[in-house]
């Protein structure tokens, strides 16, 4: 920031909102500056509009006007206000509310909003600590009531969007990305380049449903360094697809199964189990940039 105090016009025009809103911020909320003398106008310092940020963007997140102020001013005591402004561990759980709220509501706008703002701060987080909570509660709910597809499908249609504006790295993708020749969910596999992009790491992804032949054809074109196979339940898995990445040519470095439908046992050998995202993050980025080995020849 050039200037290292604003006035509220110049806070509200960065903020994007009006300055009776910041007025209103300052008399309901205490959310004024911290630093105020007699006879000059308000100026808000650093830290000041920090606070304000990420007053909004708990707004944003569906959490009430009341309890976003309040957990910006614990942050500010916290001294969690550090850096570019991101949501203190905190403020998780809220989010999360207001993307179920958002969901059950079919609001798109505001799904939007919840998961581009937290995709752009960390893709990895988002993933983990957002976005796979609510798909799980939804499958939860659903088991329990039944249907809610009306649910289902635009929030899974906002997650996937959202993920993509990860912006992809130029390069050779040497990373390949397949589902189970019966698994329709690709959402993982979508987060999963989102990941590698943040990271640098070009992918490559087939899609849903990928039968071993065709698999097999995209290695032998691409040659890929590494080639993951996802697949949510049993009943999706096939060990053929598995055999087919084993005997294609060039042979990948790496071949590995993830996701809980390939079970913690029973792979083919020169098949290694995924089961962690972060750590899988990295063996991929690894292997993508420098060739490592990962599978006997």
């Amino acid at each position: 920031m050039d200037n290292p105090e604003l006035s509220a016009g110049q806070v509200a025009r960065q903020l994007g909102v009006a300055m009776t809103t910041i007025r209103t911020w300052d008399r309901r909320y205490g959310l004024g500056p911290a630093q105020r003398e007699e006879g000059r106008h308000r100026r808000y310092g650093p830290l000041d509009l920090q606070r304000l940020q990420l007053m909004c963007a708990l707004i944003a997140d569906g959490v009430a006007a009341a309890e976003a102020a309040r957990l910006a001013r614990f942050a500010a005591q916290s001294d969690q206000l550090t850096g570019p402004p991101r949501p203190p561990e905190h403020v998780r759980s809220t989010r999360l509310r207001g993307l179920r709220r958002a969901a059950m509501n079919l609001d798109d706008r505001q799904l939007g909003r919840i998961l581009n703002q937290a995709v752009t701060e960390d893709v990895a987080a988002a993933w983990t600590q957002l976005i796979c909570p609510a798909l799980r509660g939804l499958g939860r709910r659903q088991a329990r009531e039944g249907g809610l597809v009306e649910v289902e499908h635009p929030l899974s249609r906002a997650v996937s969007f959202a993920l993509a504006q990860i912006a992809r790295p130029d390069g050779s993708p040497a990373v390949l990305l397949a589902c189970a020749p019966e698994e329709q969910h690709s959402l993982p596999l979508e987060a999963l380049a989102a990941c590698l992009a943040a990271r640098g790491v070009p992918s490559r992804q087939l899609g849903a449903r990928v039968p071993a032949a065709a698999l097999a054809a995209a290695i032998a074109r691409t040659g890929p360094r590494a080639v993951v196979l996802w697949a949510h339940a049993p009943g999706t898995a096939d060990a053929a697809q598995l055999r087919a990445a084993l005997a294609a040519r060039p042979r990948p470095t790496l071949i590995a199964a993830a996701g809980p439908g390939w079970g913690h046992g029973g792979l083919p050998p020169g098949v290694r189990s995924l089961t962690e995202f972060g750590q899988a993050i990295d063996d991929l980025a690894a292997f993508a940039c420098y060739g490592l080995r990962a599978t006997p020849p």
